[in-house]
C-alpha cells in the first residue's frame, strides 16, 4: 500500500517537471484600462433659447385729432394751489409762515403780506408797467431825434468827439451809431421747407407725438380797452 502511494507521488512530481514555466502577466497600462473603462456621457450644453420676438405695440383706439400732446415730467412751471400742502412746504422752505386760519388767534404776522403791503404791491405793479411803456416810447423818440441830428451833422458840432467815431456824453458815457443787425431772406426752396416744417410741427402737436413742458409762472396785467 505504501509502495502504491509512493509511486503516485513520484509520478506526480515527475509530471510537473515537464510543464512549461508560467510567467507573470505583463502589467496592463493604466491608460489602456482607463480607455477601456466606459466614459460618462458629457453633459449636454444648454441650448440657448431663441430671442424673444418683441411684441407688437398696442395702439390705443384714440383719434389722432383728439389725443393730447405728451407732457414732460418736469413740472417746474406748475405752481401749487394756494393753501395746499405743496404750497405750505414751499413757503416753509423759504422761511415764510403760512397765513393764519380763520378763527385762529392772531399772532405776529409778516408785514410783507399785510393788507397795506398787498395794496401797495398791486398798485405799484400797475404804475411800473405804465412807466415802462412810457419810457419805451420816449426812448424810441429820443433815438429817432438823435438819428436826424446825426444826419444833419449837428452832433459833430455840438458834442465832443469820442472814441471809435462816437460822441462823448457827460459822465464818461460814449454814444455810438451802430449799423443795423443783419437780416436774412431766403429763396422759395427754403421757404417751402420752413412751411413743411411748420406743418409737421402742428401735426405732431395735434396727434400727441410732440412733448411739451411749462415754463415759470408770471404775472400779466390786462388793462380795460378804450
Amino acid at each position: 500500500m505504501a509502495t502504491f502511494r509512493s509511486t503516485r507521488m513520484a509520478a506526480a512530481i515527475s509530471g510537473t517537471r515537464h510543464l512549461p514555466r508560467l510567467t507573470a502577466p505583463a502589467p496592463i497600462a493604466v491608460v489602456a484600462v482607463a480607455a477601456a473603462a466606459p466614459q460618462p456621457a458629457p453633459a449636454e450644453a444648454p441650448v440657448p433659447a431663441p430671442p424673444a420676438t418683441p411684441a407688437a405695440p398696442v395702439i390705443a383706439a384714440i383719434s389722432p385729432a383728439n389725443e393730447p400732446s405728451q407732457q414732460l415730467e418736469n413740472t417746474a412751471g406748475i405752481e401749487p394751489v394756494p393753501g395746499s400742502p405743496e404750497a405750505l412746504a414751499l413757503l416753509a422752505a423759504l422761511g415764510i409762515a403760512p397765513r393764519a386760519a380763520a378763527g385762529a388767534p392772531l399772532g405776529p404776522d409778516d408785514e410783507r403780506f399785510s393788507p397795506i403791503a398787498i395794496g401797495h404791491l398791486s398798485h405799484r405793479l400797475v404804475e411800473v408797467k405804465l412807466l415802462l411803456d412810457q419810457l419805451a416810447a420816449e426812448q424810441k423818440e429820443l433815438h429817432e431825434s438823435l438819428r436826424l441830428a446825426h444826419l444833419r451833422g449837428d452832433l459833430l458840432h455840438l458834442l465832443p468827439p469820442g472814441q471809435d467815431s462816437g460822441y462823448q456824453l457827460p459822465g464818461g458815457v460814449q454814444l455810438h451809431r451802430r449799423a443795423g443787425r443783419r437780416q436774412w431772406y431766403y429763396g422759395p426752396e427754403v421757404q417751402e421747407l420752413e412751411a413743411q416744417l411748420k406743418a409737421q410741427q402742428v401735426y405732431e402737436q395735434t396727434n400727441g407725438q410732440a412733448i411739451w413742458s411749462l415754463g415759470s409762472a408770471f404775472w400779466e396785467l390786462r388793462f380795460p380797452k378804450g
